[in-house]
């Protein structure tokens, strides 16, 4: 398998040639670039006048990324290289999208969370779970219990 090494800012990386050069020819199916190759093909077909939505689509990435690897169609490789997210650095974007608000004290969801993270309840807290379970007792859901302000 032709592989080449190309140095970024970041250290080496290993290009597939071969498919690289079936993506550019539009024979890529059933698989995927890695972000360096997709860039490396990205750069090819620039030059050649191929449109963004073109080049996004056979080289697997969405216009927004390409865009923000190359945001000028006269970009240089090495301008979109360093532009490239590591997994770790993706990863890291990912994770801090999905962390949830912390819920506020005074409320049934607020008392639970403190029993998830095996916290003392505070007394906001307790007597929003008292409420939230006398609304429990006479509705059957603690759906609709009414807040504790705090």
């Amino acid at each position: 398998m032709p592989t080449v090494w190309l140095a970024t800012a970041e250290g080496l990386v290993s290009l597939d040639l071969v498919a690289v050069e079936l993506a550019v020819n539009g024979l890529r199916k059933g698989w995927t670039l890695t972000s360096h190759e997709a860039a490396y093909a990205a750069a090819y077909l620039f030059p050649r006048g191929v449109e963004y939505s073109v080049i996004a689509n056979r080289v697997g990435v969405s216009g927004a990324t390409l865009r923000r690897w190359f945001p000028a169609d006269d970009t240089p490789l090495g301008e979109a290289m360093a532009r490239i997210r590591t997994r770790q650095e993706a990863l890291k974007v990912a994770v801090a999208k999905t962390v949830r608000p912390r819920v506020r004290c005074g409320t049934y969801q607020g008392a639970r969370a403190h029993r998830r993270r095996k916290e003392p309840l505070d007394e906001a807290c307790r007597e929003a779970l008292r409420v939230a379970d006398r609304h429990y007792r006479e509705h059957g859901t603690y759906i609709g219990a009414p807040e504790i302000a705090s």
